[in-house]
């Protein structure tokens, strides 16, 4: 399975991720099969999603730079299912085990606000664990209304958005001019 081919990152793209409240679950594939369970999902018409980003690889001999989509969270699919219907997975054995999400609510809000800020920013990365700091709500700019955690001391503000249930940290550079409330 090529990433190449067209897999959007939501399906059904149209639909918010509040729509399926309730009903969220985690996979977790096996290695570098995000693309292959995004597929089967999009065949059975399964709702999920897969956040994507721009990954920036070096290639040939040139060392070329070339932007892929790539996983955010990789390894990991989140999806939306009744409990009673995760019978129709039984035919992708692309997968470890699913997780259950105990905080739907909290779970649904930090994946809203990694969504708007793949939606509007290219300046993102991903590091292991939770950030500690101070929570700040952003006022202004296209990501207005996003909590997270004011990181970084650089000229261009630095936010971390926590996903707990991935133990990640998505580092959002911001500009100069964003407004930032601080929260606590």
């Amino acid at each position: 399975m090529k990433p190449s081919e067209y897999i959007p990152g939501r399906y059904p793209s149209d639909r918010s991720l509040e729509d399926d409240l309730g009903s969220w679950w985690v996979i977790h594939v096996k290695p570098n099969r995000e693309w292959k369970v995004a597929k089967y999902f999009l065949h059975h018409e399964i709702t999920y999603y897969l956040p994507l980003y721009d990954r920036k690889t070096k290639i040939g001999y040139l060392k070329r730079e070339k932007i892929v989509k790539a996983p955010l969270f990789r390894g990991y699919l989140c999806f939306a299912l009744e409990k009673g219907q995760h019978g129709l997975l039984s035919g992708c054995h692309d997968y470890v085990r699913i997780i259950d999400i105990p905080d739907q609510d909290k779970f649904v809000q930090e994946m809203e606000h990694v969504s708007k800020a793949l939606d509007t920013c290219q300046d993102l990365f991903v590091k292991p664990g939770i950030v500690k700091g101070r929570k700040v709500l952003i006022t202004s700019g296209p990501m207005e209304g996003v909590v997270g955690i004011v990181s970084g001391r650089s000229k261009k503000g630095q936010i971390a958005l926590t996903v707990e249930m991935f133990n990640r940290t998505v580092i959002v550079n911001t500009d100069q001019f964003t407004n930032l409330e601080i929260l606590e």
